[in-house]
């Protein structure tokens, strides 16, 4: 998993305007993506992104699952993002795409292009298969 995961946190960093969040139990920092990316690099199972202003280290093998939501967040907002997880569900990393609009209400067409380019190409990559149900288990 780690060849796609570190492709999928390259191509989010080289993204311009999205949030990035870090937190764990308690505290949450919004890091923003302005499009000047300093350095990204990979060494065995770690991350580093650096921006001008802030940089993160990120141990790779703590996460064990990528989510792609579009979810209802405060009042009748909503918002679209890529979660990593660790393997209790926890986030270790959130990748959310704001809305451009900036109505925060819903994303139009428009602004949802983004987050449905990066589901359609990752998606598939992260969810294991299905387990064959009981009837197809006998049949083959």
């Amino acid at each position: 998993m780690l060849a796609p995961l570190k492709e999928l946190i390259n191509d989010l960093a080289t993204t311009a305007s999205l949030i990035c969040t870090v937190g764990r139990n308690g505290a949450v920092s919004e890091l923003f993506l302005d499009g000047a990316l300093e350095k990204i690099e990979f060494s065995d199972s770690w991350a580093t992104i650096e921006f001008s202003g802030w940089h993160i280290h990120v141990d790779l093998n703590t996460i064990t699952s990528v989510k792609f939501h579009q979810k209802q967040s405060a009042g009748q907002s909503v918002s679209v993002f890529v979660s990593l997880n660790d393997e209790a569900g926890q986030t270790v990393m959130k990748f959310y795409f704001p809305h451009t609009t900036q109505t925060h209400r819903s994303y139009t067409e428009k602004e949802l292009a983004l987050f449905n380019t990066f589901r359609k190409r990752y998606e598939n990559v992260f969810n294991s298969p299905k387990e064959p149900s009981p009837k197809t288990r006998l049949n083959s």
